[in-house]
Parts: structure tokens; C-alpha cells; sequence
């Protein structure tokens, strides 16, 4: 019997250190979730690892044009065990436009699995700046029929 016991307590101490991982993104969101070019903007990561507990070690955003992209590096525990992690990443202000974003999961040890997620934000124009366009377009409109008359 205790031969059966110390058999079952090692396969459960193998598995948790052999086991293969997910390092699993569950939601991204923007906030606010329409910004502005005035606006300092969020990315809000939540996910769950499947080995805790979990550390977010680093963070690395780049931006290319209208291609965004955040890597968060996780340091993960060895037992298996679903643990939720969250990260905010403030990335500050954009001009106005329509951006691609991908989200990473990068955990170095093997056999983790990483993930990737991608999402597409537009950060709008500022209302009066539309205003201020139209009143423009307007005044150029009656400018331009004045000089032809």
C-alpha cells in the first residue's frame, strides 16, 4: 500500500514539473475604447498560465506607422495550477487613424506555449476638430464661389 501511495505522490510530482503550458491571453481591450488623439490610451491584457504562480518579468512595445505591437515575457512557477495575470501598458497618445495590434505572450523555458492575439482600434478625430474642418470648408467653399462671379 505504501508502495502504491509513494508511486502516485512521484507521477504527481513529474507531471507538475513536465507538464506543457499555455501562456493563454483571454481579452485585450483599449482604454478608452474610442480615443481620441488628446487621449493617453491603455492596453489592458488579461490571461491565465497554466503553471503558477506568474510574473510579468518585461514588457516591450513597439510601433511601426499603424502597427502596434506589445510583448509582455512572463516568469512562470512550476506547479500546474491555472493562474490568472493581468498587465496595463500605457502607450500615451496617437494621432488619429486605424491601428493594428498584437499582443504577445513570450514565456523562455520550454515546453511553454506562447500566444499571440490581434485586435484593430481607431483612434477617432477630436469633435471640434471636425467642427473646425467643416466651418473650413464652408468658408473655402464661399471663397471660392465669390471668385468665381
Amino acid at each position: 500500500m505504501k508502495r502504491e501511495i509513494v508511486k502516485v505522490i512521484a507521477l504527481i510530482i513529474i507531471m507538475c514539473f513536465t507538464t506543457s503550458v499555455n501562456a493563454t491571453i483571454t481579452d485585450v481591450s483599449i482604454v478608452p475604447s474610442l480615443p481620441t488623439p488628446m487621449d493617453v490610451i491603455f492596453i489592458n491584457v488579461l490571461g491565465q498560465e497554466s503553471s503558477g504562480p506568474v510574473f510579468i518579468e518585461d514588457t516591450d512595445f513597439r510601433q511601426d506607422g499603424m502597427s502596434l505591437e506589445l510583448d509582455i515575457s512572463l516568469d512562470v512557477g512550476p506547479f500546474l495550477v491555472i493562474t490568472p495575470w493581468s498587465h496595463t501598458e500605457n502607450i500615451g497618445t496617437l494621432p488619429a487613424g486605424v491601428y493594428d495590434l498584437t499582443v504577445n505572450t513570450i514565456v523562455e523555458l520550454e515546453p511553454f506555449r506562447n500566444d499571440t492575439s490581434f485586435t484593430t482600434f481607431e483612434v477617432v478625430p477630436e469633435p471640434g476638430t471636425l467642427v473646425l474642418f467643416g466651418l473650413g470648408g464652408l468658408i473655402m467653399k464661399n471663397f471660392i464661389n465669390q471668385k468665381i462671379t
